[in-house]
């Protein structure tokens, strides 16, 4: 990796102790510690010419001059709208996203579950043991929320459209429900882990939502309640020493090879 030239783009506190643990690695790194393009990223690309770049996980806003890019560069990203992967590998460059990578998904899924046990704790001071919460959605963090919080005591309800994912929760020995249009929630907590604008709430409701979702979040467009937060990137805020290492572990892994 010594003649890789690498810039990692972001605000998430994962890419910069991440560019610590590529530092100590006696790689050549440098650290943009925002999630736009501007002038000043502008001036980073011309002066150190990365041979890899890694982007935000929440993604990048603006776009990227291409013809400022050495041909065949090699780009590790979070979410990326597909017309801007499209463009990058159409002016010949790798694209490969560490949110598709199944031990960092898992790994960070763990990370996700138990960070928002801390701001569940911090928001609400109440004791998760014999609380009620809803879980919508049963995938990778669904499934890991559900282990961490029955673990801790609590009760819980499993909504999920697939069948597949009612049957693992039934399994498990939880409670499951079908999520529609006209599933109706008990007064208390949700979690959502869907990542659509699927929930309609209206200012008045007392249903208490926690978010763990991507942006923009459950919330129906227009929709909005004084009970509802979105929580993101509860990996790097609340353990990012962890969190940056599985990152820097994944980034490098799907990168051998293309130095």
């Amino acid at each position: 990796m010594s003649e890789a030239r690498w810039l990692l783009i972001g605000s998430d506190l994962r890419i910069k102790e991440c560019t610590r643990l590529f530092n100590e690695k006696d790689m050549d790194v440098t650290h943009y510690p925002y999630d736009e393009v501007t002038d000043e990223l502008v001036k980073q690309i011309d002066k150190i010419h990365p041979t890899h770049i890694v982007l935000p996980m929440q993604g990048i806003m603006g776009s990227l001059d291409l013809k400022q890019l050495s041909k065949g560069t090699v780009f590790v990203t979070g979410i990326l709208p597909e017309i801007q992967k499209t463009e990058l590998e159409s002016a010949g460059h790798y694209v490969s996203s560490y949110l598709k990578d199944e031990r960092f998904v898992w790994n960070n899924a763990r990370l996700t579950a138990e960070g928002f046990v801390k701001d569940f704790y911090l928001v609400t001071n109440t004791p998760i043991a014999s609380t009620h919460f809803q879980i919508t959605g049963f995938g990778r963090v669904g499934r890991m929320l559900a282990h961490v919080l029955a673990a801790a005591g609590a009760k819980l309800t499993i909504y999920a459209r697939s069948e597949a994912q009612l049957g693992e929760a039934e399994a498990l020995g939880f409670e499951v429900k079908r999520l529609s249009t006209e599933a109706e929630f008990e007064t208390g907590y949700l979690i959502n882990t869907i990542p659509a604008q699927w929930l309609a709430l209206q200012p008045e409701d007392s249903l208490r939502v926690f978010d763990l979702a991507s942006k923009p979040g459950c919330l129906k467009p227009g929709m909005s309640s004084a009970y509802y937060t979105l929580h993101l990137g509860l990996p790097g805020k609340h353990f990012p020493q962890r969190a940056a290492s599985y990152l820097a572990d994944t980034i490098l892994r799907m990168c051998r090879g293309k130095e």
